[in-house]
C-alpha cells in the first residue's frame, strides 16, 4: 500500500491577509467613522420615548421607557384620584343638603301629625265628655244628696248605735259613687285658701259680716267641685261673706 499524501496547506496570500487585518482592526476601533456617537444615541432614545417605541426586553432603552410610563401613569392615576375626590366632594355636599332638607321635611311632617293627633284627642274628650256629662251630673246629684243626709242632725232614737251603722253605710255609698267617677276621669276638688274664685265656685248662699276684710270671701264649704282634667263639670258650692257696715245710733 501507498502512503497516502497529505493535503499541501494553503500559502497564505500576504497581501489579502494584510487587508483583512487592517480592515478588521479599523472595524473595531472606537474612532470608527461609522460608529453613533452618544449624543446620537441619547437622541434616538429620546425619539423613542416620545413616539413610543419599544425596544428589545432587557435593554437599558425598555428600562428608561418603563420608568416615563411609570411616571406618565402616576401623574395620570393623581390626575385622575383628585378629579374623583372632587366629584366625591359635590356629591357627598348634594346629599348632605338633600339629607337636611328631608330631615327638615320630616320635622315639619311630625309636627303636624301631633297637631293632629292633639286636635283629634281634644275632640274625642270633648265629644266624650258631651256624651257622659249628664250621667256625670246625676252621679254628683246622688253624691250631693248623700252628703246631706250625713250632714242631716240625727233624730232622737231609742237605738243610736243603729244611726251609727246607717250612717256607715250612707258614706261607704257616697264613696262608691266618688271612685265610679275617678274611673271615668272625674275627680273632686276644693279649692285652697278663702278667696273666692267664680270661675270654680258657686255661691248659694251669702253671709252678712261687718268686717270689710272678710268680703267676698269664703265663709262654709258645702259641697265639692268636680272636673275631668282641667274641664269643670261642676263647680264647688260654698257660701260667700258679705261686707255690711254695722249703722251708726244717732242720739237726739
Amino acid at each position: 500500500m501507498s502512503e497516502i499524501d497529505p493535503e499541501p496547506e494553503p500559502e497564505p496570500d500576504s497581501g489579502t491577509g494584510n487587508l483583512d487585518d487592517s480592515q478588521s482592526t479599523e472595524a473595531n476601533s472606537p474612532g470608527h467613522a461609522d460608529e453613533p456617537g452618544f449624543d446620537m444615541i441619547a437622541g434616538l432614545v429620546e425619539d423613542g420615548l416620545a413616539a413610543g417605541a419599544v425596544s428589545a426586553p432587557g435593554g437599558p432603552t425598555e428600562n428608561l421607557e418603563n420608568a416615563a410610563a411609570t411616571l406618565l401613569d402616576a401623574s395620570f392615576v393623581l390626575d385622575a384620584v383628585q378629579g374623583l375626590g372632587e366629584r366625591l366632594s359635590r356629591r357627598l355636599d348634594s346629599l348632605q343638603t338633600t339629607f337636611d332638607r328631608e330631615l327638615r321635611a320630616e320635622a315639619t311632617r311630625e309636627r303636624v301629625i301631633d297637631r293632629l293627633h292633639a286636635e283629634l284627642q281634644e275632640y274625642k274628650q270633648d265629644f266624650l265628655l258631651k256624651v257622659q256629662r249628664p250621667i256625670f251630673i246625676d252621679l254628683i246629684q246622688l253624691h250631693d244628696d248623700i252628703g246631706k243626709m250625713i250632714a242631716a242632725p240625727p233624730a232622737s232614737d231609742p237605738e243610736p248605735e243603729r244611726n251609727q251603722v246607717v250612717r256607715g253605710v250612707i258614706e261607704s255609698i257616697q264613696t262608691a259613687i266618688e271612685d265610679i267617677l275617678y274611673r271615668q276621669g272625674v275627680e273632686p276638688f276644693a279649692l285652697e285658701g278663702d278667696e273666692f274664685d267664680p270661675r270654680k265656685q258657686r255661691a248659694v248662699s251669702t253671709q252678712v259680716t261687718d268686717d270689710p276684710r272678710l268680703n267676698k270671701r269664703v265663709a262654709s264649704r258645702l259641697r265639692k267641685g268636680f272636673q275631668a282634667g282641667d274641664k269643670l263639670i261642676r263647680p264647688e258650692v260654698v257660701t260667700v261673706f258679705t261686707f255690711r257696715p254695722v249703722p251708726q245710733s244717732t242720739e237726739g
